[in-house]
């Protein structure tokens, strides 16, 4: 059996792992020809991943049956419009849009009683200004369509005209099409919840406590698991989740609901058709629940039955992004003994000396992450925190071109 795997990059490694130990046939695509992942496809292929008629004749070249990406919302139009087109097992075009238009979503979720913040579209600078004087308190301004976290400000009531305007154009540069939405800022804990629905059935596998870098950016600096909320609380998140899944339409795929605990309970700030990122179940999943979800995912894009019993004992896990001030680094000191840290699952650096450290405004400024393993969240998340305190990467201040 074969199966076409898009995108190859750091974050969907996992994938490619998990479709040899399945004993697939891999095809591969990534728009960067050296993507870490096509080394370990057998058909290699280097295109963006939105162009659907390439990815079909590929698709159709080595007979696929099945797609699947890990955890991005760029492929997922192209992974839908496959699955239709070749009948195969995967989330519906409209739920895959549902999914990444944001406007769409809080369309879908408001017709579904699935409660979040309000909001309203914007077009131009002038029209961002009059949403957020009309909502009236503080607000966000995020993307129509992106990923990854990218063009996401929050901006304080009663804000000067100048400073929607910067937060407008830094959400319209990073948005594909249709503009931006303005929508209320929900304060509290931010938490995410990881499912998989395949034939009419939907599962929530794990939740996820988030640490972020706060406003304007949220930044995502961390994320451990289990959860540290009393039951009753993870109840409300699990059941909001799975009213998401409702609302969108998800019928044969992974889900990643991300919301927040406000004082009027769970608000959803978005969902996703597709597995969560950031680690979270390419690693914390299976390290705290025991249950291989990227496998689990997998086979349902493959039309089997997932296999979600867990295949290794189970206890807590966090990781913690590393961040620098901008600049070019100059020196990364401290390796040794963050890598001497009990419970240390792995430690891995996305840049080194001489390279550039941009401006904390999204994940993409991120310079490494880690991971730990402990007996309880607290435990997990208290030494990943001190392997990072052992961490300084140093650099020059003012160094971006």
């Amino acid at each position: 059996m074969s199966v076409l795997l898009l995108g190859a990059g750091r974050g969907q490694l996992a994938a490619y792992r998990a479709a040899r130990e399945l004993g697939l046939t891999v095809v591969g695509v990534d728009p960067n020809p050296a993507a870490p992942g096509l080394a370990m496809a057998q058909h290699r292929y280097s295109f963006d991943l939105a162009h659907q008629q390439r990815a079909l004749e590929v698709a159709q070249r080595h007979r696929v049956q099945g797609v699947f990406t890990m955890a991005a919302d760029y492929p997922m139009p192209t992974l839908a419009a496959l699955c239709a087109a070749l009948a195969l097992p995967g989330p519906s075009v409209d739920a895959v849009r549902n999914a990444t238009h944001k406007a769409r979503m809080r369309e879908a979720f408001a017709r579904h009683g699935v409660p979040g913040p309000r909001c309203l579209p914007a077009h131009n600078a002038a029209e961002a200004i009059a949403c957020a004087r009309e909502l009236g308190g503080d607000v966000v301004l995020k993307p129509m369509l992106s990923q990854g976290g990218r063009g996401i400000s929050r901006v304080p009531a009663g804000a000067d005209v100048e400073r929607l305007r910067l937060a407008y154009a830094h959400a319209q540069a990073h948005t594909r099409a249709d503009g931006v939405l303005v929508e209320d800022c929900v304060d509290g804990p931010e938490f995410s919840v990881e499912t998989l629905t395949w034939q009419g059935q939907s599962r929530v596998l794990a939740i996820t406590d988030k640490l972020t870098s706060g406003a304007p950016h949220f930044v995502e600096l961390g994320h451990q698991q289990p959860s540290s909320l009393d039951t009753q609380a993870q109840g409300r998140l699990a059941a909001t989740a799975l009213a998401a899944i409702r609302a969108l339409g998800i019928d044969q795929a992974a889900g990643h609901h991300e919301m927040r605990l406000g004082a009027a309970g769970p608000m959803m700030m978005e969902s996703g058709a597709r597995l969560g990122g950031g680690f979270i179940t390419s690693d914390l999943v299976p390290l705290s629940t025991g249950i291989d979800l990227v496998r689990a995912a997998l086979q349902v894009a493959m039309g089997q039955s997932p296999d979600l019993r867990p295949q290794r004992a189970s206890s807590a896990a966090a990781v913690r992004f590393m961040t620098a001030a901008p600049g070019r680094v100059l020196a990364i000191e401290g390796l040794a003994e963050a890598r001497g840290q009990a419970g240390l699952q792995c430690l891995d650096l996305y840049r080194q000396p001489g390279d550039l450290v941009p401006p904390l405004t999204d994940a993409a400024a991120r310079c490494g992450h880690l991971i730990c393993c402990a007996a309880s969240p607290v435990e997990a998340a208290a030494a990943a925190d001190a392997a990072l305190a052992r961490l300084q990467i140093t650099t020059q201040e003012g160094a971006h071109d």
